[in-house]
């Protein structure tokens, strides 16, 4: 299970030494936090070896029937955008869900069930986030072109985690920023990948590439550290034999609070809160994209010099996207070490840049009877600005 382990695993089912069954759990299991990539002594891109192992695991159709039926509808789902009728049946199943006490018979009844609790879920949105704004937002007039960005909410941000999407929009638009949000926003394809479907992951990077990478704008920013390192860290290697522009898109995306740090005068504007905060870093952002200076200077800022480092701040929450749907327990096993750390740090106010860190976070929290509340960057950074 550790990362010596599941490259030879990898290697020998690439070779076909080995069988999908032979290692399926170890391969399957990997949550992605790339903490082996820094780590590894001869630089091995461990990211793409175990991209390239889970695909060989769908080729060989391991994994089982619920693997394959997860797989063929991320594939239909996220390549041909048919989000209209899971929105909503996913709206109605998560107020139904939030609806069951946690005594009731019926919670037991659910798949993430836990020592007595319910998983806590965010609320699917019966309409995505992308609808409640105009293709172009801007802010208002000011001398000149404003500065212009193109907005990627991701798949999580436009159906669930809906109030990071409002408050990027809110913060851009304060700083004199000019959001264009194109309609129907698609997937990034990271959970094609998870799934090992890579030609399906393709088609929706191409399209992505082709949508996002034609709008004049100064960056594209993200604010889901897994969609900006898939756009900017994947895309390159994914299609690389593409003829589109990939590394000229690539090079344009950023994250939030990187594009906040360096072209905006949010320190000039911002009136500090009176809360005390400590940030964890997503795996993806902290090692994907290699930002970490940006969100703390935010919540410097935000804060008043209210942020407290925590201990680990870079080890992974436990989330890791389809990992803690199909492995629960071990992304529990690892939640726990995370939650420990945001007690040990005795704040109001735990800070992240992934939307599913901040979803596995609340949980974990609420398990361990951590009442720190989790939320993204950008929300606590859009407070502070009048």
């Amino acid at each position: 299970m550790g990362p010596r382990g599941r490259l030879a695993l990898a290697v020998g089912l690439l070779s076909g030494e080995l069988s999908g069954a032979q290692a399926n759990q170890s391969i399957s299991s990997c949550i992605d936090c790339r903490a082996c990539v820094p780590a590894c002594p001869r630089h091995l891109p461990l990211e793409q070896i175990f991209y390239a192992a889970k695909a060989a695991l769908a080729s060989r159709a391991a994994g089982g029937w619920t693997v394959a039926v997860l797989r063929k509808s991320a594939r239909y789902l996220l390549v041909g955008r048919h989000f209209k009728w899971l929105l909503r049946l996913g709206s109605l199943a998560t107020r139904f869900y939030a609806g069951i006490s946690q005594q009731s018979p019926v919670a037991r009844l659910f798949p993430f069930f836990r020592d007595g609790q319910k998983r806590r879920l965010p609320q699917i949105t019966s309409q995505p986030f992308t609808h409640h704004y105009p293709e172009r937002s801007c802010p208002p007039s000011e001398q000149g072109r404003p500065a212009r960005v193109v907005f990627f909410p991701g798949c999580v941000i436009n159906f669930t985690s809906t109030d990071i999407g409002h408050a990027t929009m809110s913060t851009l638009n304060k700083l004199g920023v000019e959001v264009i949000l194109p309609q129907d926003a698609p997937c990034c394809g990271i959970p094609l990948l998870s799934l090992g479907d890579q030609d399906a992951a393709r088609q929706v990077a191409r399209d992505v590439v082709r949508r996002y990478g034609s709008i004049e704008a100064d960056a594209i920013v993200t604010a889901c550290a897994s969609c900006g390192t898939t756009l900017r860290d994947t895309y390159p290697t994914l299609l690389k034999d593409d003829p589109l522009d990939v590394a000229g898109f690539a090079n344009s995306v950023m994250d939030i609070t990187e594009y906040i740090a360096r072209h905006t005068d949010y320190a000039e504007r911002a009136t500090p809160l009176p809360h005390t905060v400590t940030y964890h870093d997503p795996c993806h952002l902290v090692r994907g994209m290699g930002v970490t200076r940006p969100p703390r200077e935010l919540l410097q800022i935000a804060t008043a010099d209210g942020l407290t480092e925590m201990a680990d701040a870079a080890t992974c929450c436990g989330f890791g996207g389809l990992f803690s749907a199909l492995h629960y327990d071990l992304s529990l096993e690892v939640g726990a070490h995370k939650a420990q750390r945001v007690k040990e740090a005795q704040v109001s106010y735990v800070a992240t840049g992934c939307p599913g860190c901040q979803m596995h976070m609340n949980d974990t929290l609420s398990r361990h009877q951590v009442p720190t509340q989790v939320v993204h960057t950008v929300e606590l950074l859009n407070m502070s600005l009048p």
